[in-house]
């Protein structure tokens, strides 16, 4: 967020922000001062969140049903600074309350998660308590498993979860993994953040069984679940936010 005095006039803008906690970020914080102006977000509008216990719930649930029930391929499109390492955050405790699934592999598209690391560390004031303390202790919290090319991911005939970019499937890693696998009905696709109308993500979720590709059809068979873990505040976060600062003017931006 920025904080910007002009003339005494003071105008905070939040940018994308949230005010849940998470496991690797603490909440958006409030100005020790009154605001003027007040620019802020509204992506998601008048929607709510689910409970985050619920969201963590049925998304461990969806990701176990495909691997060990199932024995598919596990696809989540993701971005790759933030989003990807809360998940490998969640998926490492299941992981670690689950033995029966230690075999099932956890890879990460790229090297993002390496320079991401550098900056958790880097910036360890800003992470949660618990994830701050692991760090700090040594440890390295975000367990994931590197690959040599992206095809010994997509022709592996044993079940494995990996979380590949672009968040939307516009292209590279995630879109090609997409096309290799929705033909497959053990495997499933999991989208955890928002995709925007028109990328092929929107596609995926809105459509049924044929999608168009580029200049492909696919016979999607593979299953699509939803469940979001957005950086953005739902409405109730946002009306609290207002309601507490109080602000006299107020500029909604980044969303209908």
């Amino acid at each position: 967020m920025f904080l910007i005095e002009i003339d005494g006039i003071k105008i905070l803008y939040t940018g994308d922000y949230s005010r849940e906690e998470e496991r690797h970020l603490k909440p958006a914080e409030f100005p020790d001062c009154e605001v003027d102006v007040l620019i802020v977000e509204s992506t998601y509008g008048v929607a709510k969140h689910e409970p985050r216990e619920r969201r963590e719930q049925n998304f461990t649930k969806y990701v176990h049903d495909i691997v060990v029930n199932r024995k598919g391929k596990c696809l989540m499109p993701v971005f790759a600074l933030g989003r990807a390492q809360e998940l490998l955050l969640i998926l490492n405790e299941y992981w670690a309350e689950h033995p029966e699934i230690a075999h099932v592999p956890i890879y990460h598209q790229g090297n993002l998660a390496k320079r991401a690391l550098d900056v958790f560390n880097m910036h360890r004031n800003m992470m949660g308590d618990k994830l701050r303390m692991e760090l700090e202790s040594g440890n390295n919290p975000f367990k994931f498993q590197q690959y040599d090319k992206l095809e010994t991911v997509a022709d592996s005939t044993t079940p494995l979860v990996i979380m590949a970019s672009p968040g939307m499937l516009q292209n590279g890693p995630s879109r090609e993994l997409f096309v290799k696998w929705a033909p497959f009905k053990e495997n499933g696709i999991v989208f955890t953040g928002y995709s925007v109308e028109g990328t092929l993500a929107k596609k995926v979720m809105d459509t049924h069984k044929t999608i168009q590709v580029g200049d492909q059809v696919l016979n999607r068979e593979m299953s699509v679940e939803s469940i979001s873990f957005s950086a953005h505040a739902d409405y109730q976060h946002t009306r609290d936010y207002v309601e507490i600062l109080q602000p006299p003017n107020i500029v909604l931006v980044h969303g209908d």
